[in-house]
C-alpha cells in the first residue's frame, strides 16, 4: 500500500492521494468546456480540424464554422502554430473523437481538447509526489497539493488549455528513470510534446561525460518522429522551419524584464522600431548562455545523484527564463515543478521564494489577460469589446502592472540562481 507522511508525520494513505488527485481533475474540468484562451485554444480548435481534413497546421489556420468562438488573429497575429508535430496528432485525435461522440455540440469538442492538457498536468502532480515521496515522504503530500490545487496550476491548464504540463511530465519520467535508454527515450518524447525542454537533453542524458551519445540519441528521436509525421501527412517542411525558427526568437510583451522594452515603447520614451531590433538580437541569445551554464552545472554539480541533476535543471531552467527574449507564463511551469521538488527535498528554506515567484506569476497571468475575462471568450462573444474598455479606462495600469510583476520575476530568477550557485 502506498504511504506516505503527512505535515506533522501523520500518515497519508493512498486513499487521501486519490481524493487531492480526483479533486485536482474535478476542479479543472469544472473549467474544461467553457473557457479557453482566444488565441491558443482557438488555434487548437482550428488545429484539430485542419489535421483531420487534410490541412496543413503549419500554414494559415483558418475559422472553423460552428467550432470557431474567437476572431483575434490578424496578419500581424496569424492564425498558425509553432510547435513540432506531437499537437497536432493529439488535436487530430481529440477531433477525430468529437466527430464520433460529439453529437454537433462544439462545447463537447472544447471538453475533448483539454482533456490531454488535464491528464498530463494531474499525471505531473503525481509523478511530483513520487519522487518526492521516495526521498522526503512527509513532504510529499505538499507537493500534490501545491500542485494540485495551486491557482496558476489550475488557469494554465483547466482554463487557459496550454499543454506544457505534458511536455515536463516526460521530463520527470526521464529524470526519474534509471535506465539510460528510457532516460533518453522520454527525454526526445517531451521535446518531441514541446520543443523547450531541449535545454534539458545535455543534463538529463549526459550521466557521465561519455554519455553525450544519449543527448544526441534524444534529439535525433525528436528529428525522427517529426520527419515520419511530415513524410505520412505531406505536411510542406519549409514553412514548419520558418515557423519554429522565428518562435525561437521571438519578442514581445514578456513575464521578465524585458517586457521593459514593450513597456517603455508604449510610454513613448523608446521608438516603436527600437525594440523589434534589439529583441532580433537577444532573441537568440539565451541559446548560448543555456549551453555554457549547462556546462557550468556540470562541473559545479554533476549529473549523476538526484540533488546534482535537480540543481542542474533549476540552472538551465533560470538561465532560460532570465534571458529569453518573451517568456510566457506557461514556462514557468518547469520551473516551479523543478523549484517544489528541491523546496521539498532538499532546501525548504527556498520555499519563500517559490511561493513569491509563483504570486507574482500568477498577478502577471491574471493583469496580462484583462483579470480573466478573456478566457470566457467561448461563452461571451463580445469578449474584446469588454476587453479595450477595459484599456481604455485601466491601459496604463494594467501595463504597468504587467511591466513591474516581469521585472520581479526575473528578479527572483536571479536571485534563485545566484543562492543555487554559491550553494
Amino acid at each position: 500500500m502506498l504511504l506516505s507522511q503527512g505535515k506533522h508525520g501523520q500518515s497519508t494513505s493512498q486513499k487521501e492521494v486519490l481524493l487531492i488527485l480526483l479533486l485536482g481533475v474535478l476542479i479543472r474540468e469544472a473549467f474544461s468546456f467553457w473557457t479557453g484562451h482566444p488565441s491558443d485554444f482557438e488555434l487548437w480548435v482550428r488545429l484539430g480540424y485542419a489535421f483531420t481534413h487534410g490541412g496543413d497546421p503549419y500554414g494559415i489556420l483558418p475559422p472553423v464554422p460552428g467550432l470557431s468562438f474567437s476572431s483575434t488573429f490578424s496578419e500581424q497575429n496569424t492564425a498558425t502554430i509553432a510547435y513540432l508535430p506531437f499537437w497536432p496528432l493529439v488535436t487530430g485525435l481529440m477531433y477525430a473523437t468529437y466527430s464520433l461522440i460529439g453529437f454537433g455540440n462544439r462545447f463537447a469538442y472544447y471538453f475533448l481538447l483539454k482533456q490531454p492538457v488535464i491528464a498530463g498536468d494531474v499525471g505531473l502532480a503525481y509523478l511530483l509526489y513520487s519522487y518526492v515521496s521516495a526521498k522526503q515522504p512527509r513532504r510529499s503530500s505538499w507537493v500534490l497539493m501545491f500542485w494540485l490545487l495551486s491557482p496558476f496550476m489550475i488557469i494554465i491548464s483547466g482554463i487557459w488549455g496550454m499543454f506544457d504540463s505534458i511536455a515536463m511530465a516526460f521530463v520527470m519520467i526521464s529524470v526519474m528513470s534509471t535506465s539510460r535508454a528510457k532516460s533518453a527515450l522520454c527525454t526526445g518524447l517531451a521535446i518531441f510534446a514541446k520543443s523547450v525542454p531541449i535545454i534539458y537533453a545535455v543534463p538529463i542524458a549526459m550521466k557521465r561525460e561519455r554519455d553525450l551519445v544519449w543527448s544526441a540519441l534524444a534529439i535525433g528521436l525528436v528529428v525522427l518522429f517529426s520527419a515520419i509525421v511530415f513524410q505520412v501527412m505531406r505536411w510542406p517542411f519549409p514553412s514548419f522551419g520558418s515557423s519554429l525558427v522565428s518562435a525561437a526568437g521571438r519578442g514581445g510583451e514578456s513575464m521578465s524584464v524585458w517586457d521593459s522594452l514593450f513597456y517603455f515603447t508604449n510610454l513613448g520614451f523608446l521608438q516603436p522600431s527600437t525594440a523589434p531590433d534589439f529583441y532580433r538580437l537577444l532573441g537568440f541569445v539565451w541559446i548560448p548562455l543555456v549551453g555554457g551554464f549547462t556546462l557550468v552545472a556540470f562541473k559545479r554539480f554533476r549529473f549523476d545523484t538526484d540533488y546534482g541533476i535537480v540543481q542542474s535543471l533549476l540552472v538551465v531552467t533560470l538561465v532560460f527564463l532570465i534571458f529569453r527574449a518573451r517568456v510566457t507564463e506557461q514556462y514557468a511551469i518547469y520551473l516551479f515543478a523543478l523549484s517544489a521538488i528541491d523546496v521539498a527535498v532538499w532546501n525548504p528554506k527556498r520555499k519563500k521564494t517559490l511561493l513569491l515567484m509563483m504570486a507574482v506569476a500568477l498577478i502577471y497571468l491574471i493583469s496580462n489577460n484583462y483579470f480573466l475575462i478573456r478566457f470566457l471568450s467561448p461563452i461571451n462573444p463580445n469578449f474584446l469589446q469588454i476587453e479595450s474598455a477595459l484599456s481604455q479606462s485601466i491601459g496604463p495600469i494594467r501595463y504597468a502592472l504587467n511591466f513591474l510583476a516581469g521585472t520581479l520575476f526575473t528578479l527572483l530568477n536571479v536571485w534563485y540562481l545566484v543562492a543555487i550557485l554559491r550553494r
